[in-house]
């Protein structure tokens, strides 16, 4: 006889993740509804107490939500209440995920391979479909990546973080196939290769910096944490091979490096071009620098500081359009001019922290993973934005129950 309890953990929670993943690619709505589904299920599935103790004594995960709190705590000072409560909404995942997780342990082996082969399949269709819409106009997207523009891409056309996802599905299916290949059959292991090569094909045609970089990042740390000859050889060769054949055959990533490099020398000489350029991002960054040193205890609170963003572009870039006003492009200075010192604080120990914990620091995925969201967050908002936080709450936070059951076994 099937119970209630039996139910959610082997019908309801493996749904809900597979209907998050979709979500993540192809739907806001689905990607909220079906968290909600598995808050839930989570939260009927065992005691709360049992959750609070596991929590309790989780550093990793009590870290992680502290990320929520600080946030959260800045409405004492904020003054924009109503703004202040978007960016809690946001954020409330760094706090319901990490509390919740521990569900994802009763997930079985068989469902826990068909959730695998659901982010193959998906992010492999995904992948097709964005190289489609290339074939279909292939002269005019290439060109238009002289002009700071990429392909379209499924994740409402956030390619930043669309690319971080795929980076982190390369890293665990490599993860896969070198750590654990005696679970792996020589099938399996023929469909890893040839969807690892197809991404990373892939992710040089998109030619999106984070994607990129976050690849070549992740190959060497496979190199220095396996430390196999055959190994290090076969990536090295494909690391030098496929961006030289990019660099022949992909005019995306040809133009791309190109803009790059006229980028970096318009901005050096104080040139700026509406659309064209990094200079909004690198103000953004300078703008967080002031903001953090105009309020060093307290913050200008979270609900105030898109406000106070504006506040500073029209004193210092006027000629930015609103569409280039952006939030400082530093998760790091996001904190520390939301909430001063305190903020900065909790957010260096945070997303630092879990490269040091005993027993996890030797696990390549885990620091890759990590290595991966430190890396995006020096220069983006990956912990504003409802993708990013999905990314580095829910996937973390799982990584976390894998990476911890292995060790204990």
């Amino acid at each position: 006889m099937i119970t209630a309890g039996s139910f959610i953990k082997k019908t309801i929670i493996p749904v809900s993740i597979a209907l998050m993943w979709c979500g993540l690619l192809w739907s806001r709505a689905l990607l909220s509804l079906s968290m909600g589904l598995f808050f839930v299920a989570a939260l009927s599935n065992g005691s709360v107490k049992e959750k609070w103790l596991f929590f309790k004594r989780s550093p990793f995960l009590w870290l992680m939500s502290l990320l929520f709190f600080i946030p959260f705590l800045s409405g004492l000072w904020s003054h924009n209440i109503q703004q202040w409560s978007i960016v809690i909404q946001h954020k409330a995942p760094l706090l319901a995920i990490p509390f919740c997780c521990t569900v994802l342990l009763s997930i079985d082996q068989q469902s826990s391979r068909k959730l695998v082969y659901l982010a193959v399949m998906t992010t492999s269709f995904s992948m097709l479909k964005t190289i489609g819409l290339y074939a279909l106009n292939a002269q005019d997207i290439s060109q238009s990546y002289l002009q700071a523009k990429v392909l379209p891409v499924d994740m409402s056309n956030d390619h930043v973080r669309y690319a971080w996802l795929l980076v982190l599905v390369f890293t665990g299916l490599l993860h896969l196939l070198i750590s654990e290949n005696k679970q792996v059959s020589s099938t399996e292991k023929k469909w890893i290769i040839l969807y690892l090569l197809f991404t990373a094909v892939f992710l040089h045609l998109l030619a999106s910096k984070t994607g990129i970089l976050g690849l070549y990042l992740v190959i060497g740390l496979a190199v220095l944490f396996y430390g196999r000859k055959r190994l290090a050889i076969w990536i090295t060769s494909l690391s030098v091979l496929i961006p030289s054949l990019a660099w022949l055959f992909f005019p995306t990533f040809r133009n791309r490096l190109k803009f790059v490099w006229w980028d970096f020398q318009h901005y050096t000489r104080g040139g700026y071009t509406e659309g064209l350029s990094d200079t909004p991002r690198i103000l953004s960054i300078q703008a967080g620098k002031d903001l953090a040193k105009e309020n060093p205890y307290w913050g200008t609170g979270f609900g105030d500081l898109k406000q106070a963003s504006f506040d500073w572009y029209a004193q210092h870039a006027p000629y930015l359009k609103d569409y280039e006003q952006l939030l400082p492009s530093n998760e790091g200075l996001i904190y520390a001019a939301g909430a001063g010192l305190a903020g900065l604080f909790v957010f260096l120990l945070a997303t630092f922290y879990p490269l040091f914990m005993r027993g996890f620091r030797s696990d390549y995925a885990w620091i890759s993973f990590h290595a991966l969201a430190i890396f995006g967050f020096i220069y983006e908002i990956g912990l504003e934005t409802q993708y990013g936080i999905f990314v580095y709450a829910f996937l973390g936070c799982w990584l976390f129950l894998l990476t911890g059951k292995k060790e204990n076994t």
